[in-house]
């Protein structure tokens, strides 16, 4: 009797790591693919050198190709270092846009999200994942 009780211990110390283990893999994938989307936006605002919209509608057809998730809620930006965001509000996808200027032009920041689903409780967890792009348009 003791070894079977022993057992039990040890199947639930493993079945804790497995779900530990499960938790990282989903979290390190999620932020792997909002780091590439945000990257991405990064890029086609700095191709553009502003955020307009020939860049959102490419922003739009990027995202839909990458697969990022579509905005099923109705949440706006927040507003970040006392800026609005830039983004558009009724897009298809969740991702904020701010503009910012310096006394040698202006660069703008990105904030796309990473998503977590807990089917069992119904509820849904997002975080933000911001980044920069250089300064664009630099003055002389």
């Amino acid at each position: 009797m003791k070894e079977s009780i022993a057992n039990a211990y040890i199947l639930n110390i493993v079945i804790v790591f497995v779900v530990i283990f499960i938790f990282f893999f989903a979290s390190s994938l999620t932020y792997s693919k909002a780091f590439k989307v945000k990257n991405r936006i990064v890029d086609i605002i700095e191709k553009y050198e502003s955020y307009n919209s020939a860049a959102v509608a490419e922003i739009a057809s990027t995202l839909s190709e990458m697969g990022y998730r579509v905005n099923t809620t109705n949440k706006g930006c927040p507003r970040r270092n006392e800026k609005d965001s830039l983004s558009i509000t009724n897009n298809s996808y969740r991702y904020c846009v701010y503009e910012y200027d310096t006394p040698k032009g202006k660069y703008y920041g990105v904030s796309a999200y990473m998503y977590f689903d807990f089917p069992i409780i119904g509820e849904s967890l997002e975080l933000p994942v911001y980044g920069e792009t250089k300064i664009l348009g630099i003055l002389k």
